[in-house]
């Protein structure tokens, strides 16, 4: 039913749930921009195998086969090949990446979500958030699903099934594995993380992550 000048009605619930996140990621940057204030971002570039900052100051964060550009002093997000303003989600991604005070580097090793810190006792929301709308979505079309990788930056990687190599975010490579399914079983999925991504990610920034990465596939 519409409401007024034919406009839809509003959802309290739904505008709230949209509000309190809009409010946690603006928390999230507000502290991430205050934590890289006096960061020597030239060496953290480094460390994190990033291309030096530019002229201006600003970083390259590659998400998803993307470039994001993020100047200083706020640190806002754009993409690199367009100029239009990055997922907020994108950003706090690459904002807590910036974070990290350790060297990155792949490690050819792959971990489950369960072996990030509380990523057990996460583990049903991270799938509702990503492989259970994969599974939904591709079925036992392969096709369909190497089409929509596309959109990605992958590689097909060696193992049962099918995998496929993201480009997740800076040096953190993703894994997916699916496999059709047939009378007696179902297709099923599983997305691995390079085990760098400890030193980086938390639960939830693993779990926003893989949603980015299934949500793109759909």
């Amino acid at each position: 039913m519409l409401g007024k000048e034919g406009t839809l009605p509003c959802n309290p619930d739904m505008q709230a749930k949209q509000t309190n996140k809009q409010r946690a990621e603006a928390t999230a940057a507000e502290r991430a921009v205050a934590a890289l204030a006096t960061v020597d971002m030239a060496a953290r570039c480094r460390a994190l195998h990033l291309a030096a900052p530019d002229g201006d100051g600003a970083v390259m964060v590659r998400i998803l086969g993307q470039d994001l550009r993020l100047a200083p002093p706020d640190f806002n997000a754009v993409l690199a090949v367009t100029g239009k303003p990055a997922r907020p989600t994108d950003r706090i991604l690459a904002l807590h990446y910036l974070m990290c005070t350790v060297p990155v580097a792949p490690s050819g090793q792959w971990i489950s979500f369960r072996e990030f810190p509380g990523g057990q006792f996460y583990f049903e929301p991270f799938r509702s958030r990503s492989i259970k709308p994969l599974l939904a979505r591709i079925g036992n079309d392969l096709e369909l699903l190497k089409k929509n990788l596309n959109r990605l930056e992958w590689r097909p990687s060696d193992g049962s099934g099918f995998s496929a190599r993201i480009q997740a975010l800076g040096a953190i490579d993703a894994l997916l594995t699916y496999s059709q399914g047939d009378e007696e079983f179902d297709p099923s999925a599983e997305l691995l993380f390079d085990a760098c991504a400890r030193r980086v990610l938390c639960a939830e920034d693993a779990a926003a992550l893989a949603g980015r990465i299934c949500i793109s596939l759909l």
